[in-house]
């Protein structure tokens, strides 16, 4: 906190008896006058009796002075407005004690220099954010810890192997909020209110739950919220001094954790909120998602989907991610574009259960963004609840990943197309492929690898293709008749029926398994 002059005369009022004070200089530190000095600066508060200063001086900016009136001061300092002055009493303070308060007076001031040059010193360490901890500890005798935007342990110090506190040492072994905390603080509306308004630490008395108060503090970087850091007040009574160090701790660690590409971030938003406790908590609790949506006021559509965005791993800054996210947001208007693990993911309402939730023309308008930028998008099933945006995340990723490993080219992937290659993926990995696979295709191997004719590939082709006969003859170059032909004589060898769904179901399964590689 700044100090000025205004400041050191509420501090001197009990020994004072005039001031004049036509600036109110920020000073930072204070100088006895002996002499005269070359030049005076107005950052500096110069003590002295009056009769040690001189009858008349040039100035050229502001000075300020704290003195002991021994005798009546010149005219020319009453009247000068680049003068400030402190009168005080010779009979209640001596020169040396005018000194020893003056000190005490620039002590918190000194203290936060101090501090600050510690950070810095912690910033450059290999474990940072454990060292900026030790060194705030050191200086507000609190426990502190910090947590992510989507609650998340990172970090914390203390000195007692079991603090005193319960709340906290079972978020520690747990890693997580009791529900009963999570309740509290859902409703208590003025900390929410603090916590989107303010910058400042807000005090929570928790006494139901808590045996201390706790003062907490969002660490942000422009709209984003970046994590929270919580100070109990365990050893000593919080303080305005105390609460500067918080704000101080904040910003060192907001430039920490900014830098981290893969460190949770989120907006000022409920729905923000709420999406990433449902991702990023443990178990999340699906009632406890609604009430939150319900409590939120949020509107959303029947059907939801989740977008994943990524550059294959090369969003190494937090610098690019924001780029790319603050672009997509501006696109997806009424979504949600959230980044998490050092990617994106956009949340989009429909009130139609479809393949996708953009239209032709902004589908391609999407694409040309995705090109343009070297970014691949993931798309989830259509989902219902907020809470099922866990099962959307992953299946957004699925798409990608499966789409990699078949080596398909585009950039957009649907999981929709992939679900009977995840459904066969995660089948085999507890079974053996040969309960999976219709025996009637072993034979039609075993014919293509007699005759040398190619009658699964064209079978694949024809599936691929929703059995279009004239689709697949073109994409195979062969003549239509020459393709029923090949279509009928699959069937004589199998004896599979493609006309029944349940058998084209299995028979595509079977080819998934068969593509993969698995010995049959």
């Amino acid at each position: 906190m700044a100090k000025h002059m205004k400041n050191l005369a509420d501090f001197f009022k009990n020994y004072s008896n005039h001031s004049h004070i036509k600036h109110d200089s920020i000073i930072k530190s204070c100088r006895c006058l002996d002499g005269l000095p070359e030049a005076f600066r107005s950052d500096i508060i110069y003590i002295s009796h009056v009769s040690d200063l001189p009858d008349s001086m040039p100035l050229s900016d502001t000075v300020n002075f704290l003195l002991i009136g021994d005798k009546d001061l010149p005219h020319f300092y009453e009247t000068d407005n680049k003068i400030n002055w402190i009168l005080c009493d010779p009979g209640l303070v001596t020169l040396q004690k005018l000194v020893n308060l003056t000190e005490e007076f620039f002590f918190e001031e000194l203290t936060l220099y101090q501090y600050k040059e510690e950070m810095i010193r912690a910033l450059n360490e290999p474990d940072a954010m454990n060292k900026m901890l030790e060194v705030t500890y050191k200086y507000v005798g609190n426990p502190l810890r910090v947590i992510d935007s989507a609650h998340n342990p990172v970090a914390s110090c203390w000195d007692e192997d079991c603090l005193d506190e319960p709340q906290w040492m079972e978020y520690r072994e747990n890693r997580r909020f009791s529900q009963k905390y999570n309740d509290i603080c859902n409703t208590d509306y003025a900390f929410q209110r603090h916590m989107l308004n303010y910058s400042t630490p807000y005090i929570m008395n928790y006494p139901e739950i808590y045996k201390h108060r706790q003062r907490i503090l969002r660490i942000r970087q422009s709209h984003m919220n970046i994590a929270f850091v919580s100070e109990l007040e365990y050893n000593h009574s919080f303080t305005e001094f105390n609460s500067e160090i918080l704000q101080i701790f904040a910003y060192f660690a907001g430039i920490l954790l900014c830098n981290n590409a893969h460190f949770y971030s989120s907006y000022d938003s409920p729905l923000s909120e709420i999406l990433l406790y449902v991702l990023k908590s443990p178990q999340p609790n699906p009632e406890k998602a609604r009430q939150l949506v319900k409590k939120s006021g949020l509107h959303l559509k029947k059907y939801l989907y989740l977008i994943y965005i990524t550059d294959n791993d090369l969003f190494n800054s937090k610098e690019k991610l924001f780029y790319i996210c603050t672009l997509l947001d501006k696109f997806f208007t009424g979504g949600l574009t959230q980044m998490i693990e050092g990617k994106i993911i956009i949340l989009l309402d429909s009130e139609q259960c479809l393949r996708s939730p953009l239209d032709d023309e902004r589908m391609q308008d999407f694409l040309q963004i995705l090109e343009a930028n070297h970014i691949f998008a993931g798309i989830s099933r259509a989902f219902l609840d907020l809470s099922q945006a866990v099962h959307a995340f992953e299946q957004a990723k699925k798409a990608l990943e499966i789409s990699r490993q078949k080596e398909d080219p585009g950039q957009l992937f649907f999981y929709e197309d992939y679900i009977l290659e995840d459904l066969a993926e995660t089948y085999l990995l507890s079974h053996s492929p040969a309960h999976m696979v219709e025996p009637g295709l072993k034979e039609l191997i075993e014919y293509d690898r007699l005759h040398g004719t190619a009658l699964m590939d064209t079978l694949t082709c024809y599936l691929d293709l929703q059995l279009d006969l004239h689709a697949a003859s073109e994409r195979m170059h062969i003549h239509f008749n020459t393709l029923k032909y090949r279509i009928q004589k699959i069937k004589d060898i199998t004896g599979l029926d493609l006309s029944k769904i349940d058998i084209i179901m299995r028979i595509r399964l079977s080819l998934i398994i068969i593509q993969s590689g698995s010995s049959i």
